[in-house]
C-alpha cells in the first residue's frame, strides 16, 4: 500500500521514515516525498585523443576501477551545471534517508522535468526496508537543448509502501554512506 500525505507525516514524526536535512513541508505531495539533487556529479573524462574504438566492458572484473578511471567529480557551482544534449552523469540526492524495516520506498523522475527531455532515473529504484543512505541518480538530457542543474533543485520523488511484514534483513551501510 502507498503511503499518503498523512501517512508520510505520521511515519517521519514516528522516526520510521528519517530524512536528513528535515523535510520541508512543501515537498511532501498527495503520495510521495520530493527530494533535492545534491551538489557533486559524476562524469566521463573527455578523452584528450579521440579513443577509436574503445568499448567499457562491463563483464571485465576490473570494469569498476576502469569507470573510477575513466570519471571525474566535479561540484555543481553557484550558476549551476549545463548538461548538454546527449550528456549522462550521476549524482546524488542532497537527502540522507533511513528507513524502519516496515517501509520501503521507489525513487521516480518527475513528469516537470522529463518534458524538458532530462530522464531522470535510478537503476536501483527499490529502495528496501532498513536502507540508509543517499541515493544516487542517473541523469541524462534526451533534448535537444543544454539544461541547467543547480544543486538544491527538486529532481526526484520517493513513493513509500508498507511493507505485510516487517523485513527481517537489515542492510549494511551503501558506498554512498558519509
Amino acid at each position: 500500500m502507498v503511503l499518503s500525505d498523512r501517512d508520510i507525516k505520521r511515519e517521519i514524526k514516528a522516526r520510521n521514515i528519517i530524512v536528513d536535512p528535515a523535510v520541508n513541508p512543501i515537498d511532501i505531495s498527495p503520495s510521495s516525498l520530493d527530494v533535492h539533487l545534491g551538489n557533486q556529479i559524476l562524469k566521463f573524462k573527455e578523452p584528450a585523443h579521440p579513443a577509436v574504438g574503445l568499448v567499457i566492458d562491463i563483464s571485465h572484473p576490473n570494469v569498476h576501477t576502469v569507470f573510477g578511471e575513466l570519471c571525474i567529480t566535479e561540484d555543481i557551482q553557484a550558476e549551476g551545471y549545463v548538461l548538454k544534449p546527449g550528456e549522462f552523469i550521476l549524482s546524488n540526492i542532497q537527502e540522507k534517508i533511513t528507513l524502519c524495516s516496515k517501509i520501503s520506498a521507489r525513487i521516480e523522475g518527475t513528469s516537470t522535468l522529463a518534458r524538458f527531455g532530462l530522464t531522470v532515473h535510478s537503476t536501483a529504484p527499490t529502495i528496501h526496508a532498513t536502507y540508509k543512505g543517499r541515493l544516487t541518480l542517473e541523469l541524462c538530457n534526451h533534448g535537444k537543448l543544454p539544461i541547467r542543474l543547480k544543486a538544491n533543485m527538486k529532481i526526484a520523488q520517493l513513493i513509500f509502501e508498507y511493507l505485510n511484514t516487517p523485513s527481517e534483513t537489515i542492510l549494511q551501510s551503501s558506498w554512498q554512506e558519509e
